[in-house]
């Protein structure tokens, strides 16, 4: 596999993860019955992601700003895993703040990376 289609496979698997992050409780609650898993499950699947993102960084295929735009949406993802044990609950998911915090974090990171990938900024 080629360092093109690697970095383009991460970009899409990015994308994909952030979508689910951003997407509605209804959408989200589908994707954990249908797959399931628990909600812990897509903070785990973003926790994987942000190794990856770290070490493009370090080989200097993921830019410093982008990386910051996730680093952000980490931080919605601690504080849901630092809420209450009932925030992994179904009424957690569609009612507590901290879930929503992070569908707005993830849906304005998922905006900014797709216009910089789109532009092909690298640095």
């Amino acid at each position: 596999m080629t360092d093109d289609r690697k970095l383009t496979d991460f970009r899409r698997w990015a994308i994909s993860v952030l979508d689910l992050l951003s997407a509605e409780p209804e959408r989200q609650l589908q994707y954990l019955q249908t797959s399931g898993v628990g909600a812990d499950e897509m903070l785990l699947q973003f926790d994987d992601l942000l190794h990856v993102a770290r070490a493009r960084v370090a080989d200097g295929s993921l830019s410093g700003e982008d990386y910051r735009l996730l680093q952000a949406v980490g931080e919605s993802v601690n504080s849901v895993s630092e809420g209450p044990e009932e925030i992994w609950t179904e009424s957690a998911l569609e009612e507590a703040v901290e879930w929503e915090e992070l569908r707005v974090a993830s849906a304005a990171a998922k905006s900014d990376l797709e216009l910089s990938w789109d532009r092909g900024v690298s640095d």
